[in-house]
C-alpha cells in the first residue's frame, strides 16, 4: 500500500551519476565534426542552452571556489559570442562551447526533487525524469521527497516538504526541482501567508539554492526555467 510520504532512494545509486558526455561520445563527435555541419549546429544549440542553465544554477553558489569563479566568467563570455553562421558553426567554436560546458559541469551541485501527487503507483519514472532535468541544469539528483494526496495541505504542514526544508537549512543542496509550481501551493484552502511561489524562490535563493519549476507558466524573471 502506498504511503503518504514519498522518499526516492534510487537517485542515490551510482548509476544515476554517470557523466553526461562520456569520452567515447566526445571522440565520435570530433570525428564527424568536419563532415556533418548539421550535427555541429545541433550540438551548439544544445550546449549553449545547457551552458546558460549551468551558469544560472552555479551563480547561486554563495562562496564559489576560484576554479568555479573562473569557469563562470569564461562561460558568461562564451554566452556573448555567437557563431558567425548558426547553421554551420566552425569546429573550433563547437569545441569551445563544449569545453566551457565541461568546465562548469565539473562543479555540479547536489539537487533535490520534490513531488506532491495523487498517484499511488510507483513514482520512480517521475523522479528519474526530474533527475535528468536536474542534470541539464548542472545538478545531480541526490534526494527525492514527496507527499501523496496532500495538495489541500499548506506546504509547511506536509511531511515530505519538511524533509526538503531540512536539506535547505543544512545547506545540503544547490538546486530544488519540481514538476510544477502548483505542487508548492495549497489547492484546498487560502494561500498560506509567505508561501507563494515567489516567496519560496526568494527564500531558497537567499540560501544559495536555485528553484526550477519545469512547467512554469509565469516564472519569476520572465523566462522559461
Amino acid at each position: 500500500m502506498a504511503t503518504p510520504t514519498v522518499e526516492y532512494t534510487a537517485a542515490l545509486k551510482s548509476d544515476f551519476s554517470h557523466p553526461e558526455h562520456p569520452l567515447l561520445e566526445r571522440l565520435r563527435e570530433a570525428l564527424i565534426a568536419e563532415e556533418w555541419p548539421d550535427e555541429r549546429a545541433a550540438s551548439v544549440r544544445v550546449n549553449r542552452r545547457r551552458l546558460s542553465e549551468a551558469v544560472e544554477t552555479l551563480s547561486y553558489v554563495p562562496s564559489p571556489t576560484p576554479a568555479l569563479a573562473e569557469a563562470l566568467w569564461k562561460a558568461r563570455q562564451m554566452g556573448r559570442i555567437l557563431p558567425a553562421d548558426p547553421d554551420c558553426p566552425t569546429v573550433k567554436y563547437t569545441a569551445a562551447v563544449a569545453r566551457r560546458l565541461d568546465e562548469l559541469l565539473a562543479h555540479r551541485v547536489a539537487a533535490a526533487a520534490y513531488t506532491c501527487t495523487s498517484e499511488r503507483g510507483d513514482l520512480t519514472p517521475l523522479y528519474e525524469h526530474l533527475g535528468r532535468e536536474a542534470g541539464e541544469r548542472a545538478g545531480e539528483l541526490r534526494f527525492g521527497y514527496g507527499d501523496r494526496g496532500m495538495h489541500a495541505l499548506a506546504l509547511p504542514h506536509r511531511p515530505g516538504w519538511r524533509r526538503v526544508q531540512n536539506l535547505v537549512q543544512d545547506r545540503l543542496i544547490g538546486l530544488l526541482i519540481v514538476a510544477s509550481a502548483d505542487e508548492l501551493v495549497s489547492s484546498g484552502q487560502p494561500q498560506e501567508p509567505g508561501w507563494d511561489r515567489q516567496i519560496i524562490e526568494a527564500w531558497l535563493g537567499s540560501c544559495g539554492i536555485r528553484l526550477v519549476c519545469l512547467d512554469d507558466r509565469l516564472p519569476a524573471g520572465g523566462d522559461a526555467r
